[in-house]
This record gives C-alpha cells, structure tokens and sequence, in this order.
C-alpha cells in the first residue's frame, strides 16, 4: 500500500455554497504546496454540503464540479458530493485525500473507465485504487436500486485494474433516509438494511481473504446513495488485517435481532453489515489503520441512549480498542442533531487532542444512536 493522509479543509462561516467550495479548494492548494506537495498528489476529493432539497443538492455538485476543474484543469481526480451539513453552519467544506510521502519511485495516474473518474497511485507498497462519486444515475429509485447501480460501477473500475471487492480496504457508504422505512405489501423495507442486502449479494461472488474492508454506512440529507472505496493490490511483505472489537460483535455477525424490516432481495432473509471494525495494513516505513464508522453499541446493543456525551466517551473507548496503543491521526464525525456538535468535539479533543478533524451533520444506522466516529492512524515506524 501507499500510504496517505485525509486533509480536512473547513473555509470561513457565512461563505456562498460557491465561495466556501473555491475557498477550500484554494487553502488545500496552499497547505499541500506549504508541505513541498501539489495538486497531483491528490488522490479524491469529498465534499460536505448544507443542502434541504434535490435541487440545492444539484446546484451544489454542479458548482463543485465546476470549481474542481478550475483548479485541476486537465487532471481532474474523483470526487464526492454528499449532503450532510458542515460544522458551523458552513454552506460546504472538503476532505481531501493526499498522498502522505510523494517520491520518484511512486506514480499518480488519473483513469476513467465508463466516464468514471479513478485514481490509480503505484509504488513500491504495491497499487491501489481511490474512486468515488460512484453513485446511481436515478436519484429517485429506491435504496436497493441505487444500490445495486453503485456496487456496480465500483465492481467496473475494479474489474479494469484486475481488481475485485477482496482488495477494498477502506469504503464509505452515505445513503439517503437510511433509517426510512417503506412499507410494503411484501414487508418493511428500511433504505440502509436494503442497502446491506445489496452490498452481500454484490461481495457473495469474491473472497476476501483479509476480512472484509473497514467501512462506514452513514446517513445523508439527500443526493441519493454514493460510495468511495479504497482498493489496494499490495506488494509482497505488505500486510493486510481485520481488526477487531473484543466489546462488540463483529457488524458482520449481528444477529437478525438488531436488523430492521425485510429483505427486498432474493435472500432468504435480511443480511449483516458486510465490513470489519477496522483494517490494519503494514508496509515497510509506515503502519496504516483504518477506523470504521463506530458508535455506542456494546455487544450488538445500544447503550447510553438519550446521551451524546456518554456515546461519544463509549465510542472514544471503541477507538482506543480497535487501535491498540496507536495514536488517532485524523478524525471524522458524524453527529445526529447539529445542536451537540459542540459537545461531541470537547468530548474527542479530550480524548484525541487537536487532530485535523471534520464533524457533520448526518443520521447514523440506528435511531437512538446520536453520534458516529470514524478515522485513521498513519504512523511512520522505522524500516525494517
């Protein structure tokens, strides 16, 4: 693996949806050429965005889409746009992921496949792909069906580079109304368990020998379903690793007990969340952890309900368990009502320190689940 590094952007409050995308386009510019990097050390882009309706929604991609190429030009890399509102009332921020040590012996290709953008970054840790934006054209289907449309392009780009779901170790998921339920004369069907059944038929055909990847499944205000992924082919000697929780159940080994509605597949009944509680991947140099999406569930229970800052402190307890004695390096957040955003970040500064970090607005997977965290530890550690 090449190792990289998420650089949250948070331009000032008050700014236009335009004006805060160029402005965090413009000090991600400055803070990369400020560490001796550049635009083409950029691997994807992911956008936040404070839109109430499908329209906003689309003016907010299509400004991003147009400042994006204003700044790249011809090398333009993949990019999401998801609606959930930035911290501080801002029309928009930016996480960018940057390649963390650029030297002659890596390369960063910009591919399309389809009209999909992708980046393809190779080195001696191996070669991995960063997609994003892979979403379906049909904004108004159903969650199933923009589902199996985004599993879909991503099995496309994959397939290209001789690739399959077994290689993505890292995959964000941001679904519309995932706690919606839609009722049926064949059932109730919610948007993020439909979501789950999709996603296990679409890995059902692969192996996935390292686990499955670390994942987060997240709500947003609109804009459909997209999915990032990560996918990486490493080199020989670069190890690949489930982590897991010893306070929780693996998501892929919940019970039906905790799953909601049925099934809208052809399974025989509603299936797991498909990822671990974190990936551990190890090249010479640099030790990498991927942190999933983790909230207050103990076992496969919900516990502190009705308290954000008692989930918050039982989900930093989460972290620390799944990273073992490594330090969090970045931090993302996902807050349920904008109101306790400012208790949740006392509660992880606390915990973390001043990490770059980026807190949202969004529904997490359960209703009484007020608070989600995600995040990564990139530590250098000596050659061996």
């Amino acid at each position: 693996m090449i190792p990289f590094e998420p650089l949250p952007v948070l331009p000032p409050p008050g700014s236009a949806t335009e004006d805060a995308v160029r402005g965090s386009l413009t000090q991600l510019h400055e803070r990369l050429e400020a560490s001796g990097r550049g635009l083409q050390h950029v691997l994807s882009l992911t956008f936040f965005v404070a839109a109430d309706d499908m329209p906003a929604f689309t003016e907010a991609r299509r400004l991003v889409s147009a400042c994006v190429r204003e700044r790249f030009g011809d090398s333009v890399p993949p990019a999401s746009v998801v609606g959930q509102p930035p911290e501080g009332g801002r029309a928009a921020a930016l996480e960018a992921a940057v390649l963390l040590d650029p030297d002659a012996a890596t390369t960063v290709e910009r591919r399309r496949h389809r009209g999909l953008r992708y980046t393809v970054v190779a080195g001696p840790g191996g070669r991995q792909v960063h997609a994003a934006g892979l979403a379906s054209e049909d904004e108004t289907s159903g969650a199933a069906d923009q589902s199996r449309d985004a599993f879909a392009e991503a099995e496309a780009i994959l397939e290209a580079e001789g690739m399959d779901f077994g290689h993505v170790v890292r995959q964000w998921n941001y679904v519309e109304d995932m706690l919606d339920v839609r009722h049926t004369v064949e059932g109730d069907s919610q948007g993020y368990q439909a979501f789950n059944d999709v996603r296990s038929i679409a890995y059902g055909r692969f192996a996935f020998p390292a686990g499955y990847p670390a994942a987060t499944g997240i709500g947003q205000r609109v804009g459909g379903l997209d999915i990032e992924l990560v996918a990486v082919d490493p080199a020989p000697g670069v190890r690949v690793e489930p982590i897991s929780n010893p306070n929780q159940v693996d998501a892929h080994r919940y019970s039906e007990a905790v799953l909601v509605g049925t099934t809208c597949e052809d399974l025989d009944g509603t299936t797991s969340p498909k990822f671990e509680r974190g990936k551990l991947v190890v090249t010479d140099g640099v030790e990498t952890v991927f942190v999933s999406g983790t909230a207050s569930i103990i076992g496969e229970e919900t516990v502190a309900k009705g308290d954000v800052r008692g989930q918050t402190r039982t989900t930093i307890e989460h972290i620390r368990a799944i990273l073992g004695g490594r330090p969090l390096t970045h931090l993302r957040a996902y807050v349920k009502r904008a109101e306790d955003i400012d208790a949740v970040r006392e509660e992880c500064r606390s915990a973390f320190g001043d990490i770059p970090a980026l807190y949202v607005q969004a529904d997490v997977c359960r209703d009484d689940l007020l608070v989600e965290l995600e995040g990564s530890s990139v530590v250098r550690r000596p050659a061996t």
